[in-house]
């Protein structure tokens, strides 16, 4: 019996190129894709301009997420958009550019606007807020939202905010979390790294 000669990826991926159907498919998912960031750049131009006169020169609020730089000149007037009717993806991007430790005065809106959000791209940049603002103060609310099922997979974001902490009652949390079936895992490697720091 002859052996199949397999293709390699460049080869598919040629092969592929040759299909109407599917350079038609990838060329409307990338209009579709360019349509929707022009719709968020222009629904968040408000926040833009504002932080601009700030003294945040950016282009989107995704500028400030994971930035080396500090803005927190700039948190009070993100918090006041975060609670604006924005897009899923531009709320996503202001709870994400909040998740830096001078933000903690904005705790308890973040925690409010986290339960009433449905799940979704903005609740789960609230999450990463809430779980980089968090400190051993919060614990007892922050172990609250994790335990909650309403919160779906947004919960998994929180973990690393018990895993930070040095209490017990977060470590505690964390193996009553390890029997949530949307946690299990995220628990059982956060625990593992745990026992190997330890060690």
């Amino acid at each position: 019996m002859k052996k199949r000669k397999r293709k390699t990826a460049a080869e598919a991926i040629a092969e592929f190129e040759k299909d109407p159907a599917f350079v038609d498919r990838r060329r409307q998912r990338e209009e579709e894709r360019r349509l929707a960031e022009e719709a968020d750049a222009r629904a968040e131009a408000p926040l833009v301009e504002e932080l601009r006169k700030a003294g945040v020169p950016i282009a989107s609020v995704w500028d400030l997420v994971n930035s080396i730089n500090t803005y927190t000149q700039s948190l009070p007037i993100l918090l006041d958009h975060l609670q604006r009717a924005y897009p899923d993806a531009v709320r996503e991007g202001i709870g994400r550019a909040m998740a830096v430790p001078g933000a903690k005065f904005a705790w308890p809106i973040l925690v409010k606007l986290y339960r009433q959000e449905h799940p979704g791209r903005a609740k789960d940049g609230l999450a990463v807020a809430i779980a980089n603002v968090a400190d051993d103060e919060a614990l007892d609310e922050l172990i609250a939202l994790a335990g909650n099922t309403q919160h779906g997979e947004s919960r998994l974001l929180l973990l690393n905010a018990l895993e930070r902490s040095r209490l017990p009652q977060a470590r505690k949390a964390l193996m009553d979390l390890g029997g949530d079936p949307a946690l299990h895992k995220e628990v059982q490697r956060i625990l593992r790294r745990q026992k190997r720091a330890r060690t």
